[in-house]
């Protein structure tokens, strides 16, 4: 009997421990088998790496149980391709993507005709007046060394709201409308005072910048003195440009942002007067330069798209 009971303690012990080798047995396999196939991801990972592009999406699936090391791997590998990007731009060229990525926290959104001017680079001189004789002549005299925009712009006339051809310079320390022809300076503002820039949400051109009133903050004429005629209204190609730009040269003269305001409706200086503009869009059709109707009622300036 005694021998009996030895026996089966024997068999059952035998057994545990065979139990215990299997077990431990699994465990091994089980471990070998997700390292292998850890090595064989990161293997093929390392050859099936997407572009270094930050703008592409691609990435490898996975199996569920290594699906947070991907998830992981493919934000290190974006935030190490994006750093990549970073490094290989100078300084012109981070100041290009500053005011690209300035643009789209301005008017993202925001303004429609914000869309088409992603994939235009801002070229900011159209003109070539940095390689003009006569505007080194005449930078010699100021402070405007620095051409920030150029271009040929239309001014909208508060009295009437005709469209008028001038050359619109901004430099990191003003803006300026100046004579085609000679080049001669008609109006200067200096860029600390403008304190606010206002469009519509639509697809028109329009910009208008809000000048101080107050004497300090003049707006310099040859024909008219030092009188304060008023806030500037300009129709351009690139309004998204030109506003981008503008707003941050007025944030590096003021040390103050200038508000950015988008809405159909507001109010703009002429002279000592308040004229209120008013947007109103009248089909779904983007609006071409020319095809802006701009009608002037009393103290209220209509502008139908």
């Amino acid at each position: 009997m005694r021998w009996r009971l030895s026996s089966v303690a024997r068999r059952e012990y035998l057994e545990l421990r065979q139990r215990r080798r299997m077990i431990e047995a699994v465990l091994v396999i089980e471990r070998s088998y997700i390292q292998w196939k850890r090595r064989r991801y990161l293997n093929r990972l390392a050859i099936r790496l997407p572009s270094t592009s930050p703008t592409c999406r691609e990435w490898p699936n996975v199996t569920l149980f290594l699906r947070d090391t991907n998830q992981i791997l493919k934000k290190l590998y974006h935030v190490w391709r994006c750093h990549r990007y970073r490094i290989g731009f100078d300084q012109i060229g981070r100041n290009r993507m500053r005011e690209k990525v300035t643009a789209s926290l301005l008017f993202r959104n925001r303004k429609e005709s914000y869309a088409r001017s992603v994939a235009h680079p801002f070229q900011g001189d159209y003109v070539r007046l940095r390689q003009n004789s006569q505007w080194r002549k005449l930078v010699n005299e100021t402070s405007d060394q620095y051409i920030v925009f150029a271009d040929i712009v239309s001014k909208i006339t508060r009295s009437s709201g005709r469209l008028v051809p001038v050359l619109f310079v901004v430099s990191t320390s003003s803006m300026m409308i100046l004579d085609q022809r000679t080049l001669n300076i008609k109006y200067r503002v200096p860029a600390a005072d403008i304190v606010r820039i206002s469009l519509s949400p639509f697809l028109d051109d329009i910009a208008v910048f809000h000048v101080k009133s107050s004497s300090e903050s003049s707006v310099l004429s040859p024909s008219f003195g030092n009188k304060w005629k008023g806030d500037l209204v300009l129709q351009t190609c690139h309004v998204i440009e030109l506003v981008t730009k503008m707003f941050l040269v007025v944030q590096n003269a003021a040390g103050k942002a200038p508000e950015v305001n988008v809405h159909t409706d507001f109010e703009v200086s002429v002279g000592h007067q308040a004229v209120e503009f008013s947007f109103h869009c009248t089909g779904p059709t983007e609006v071409q330069p020319g095809h802006v109707r701009i009608v002037r009622r009393g103290y209220r300036l209509e502008v139908t798209l």
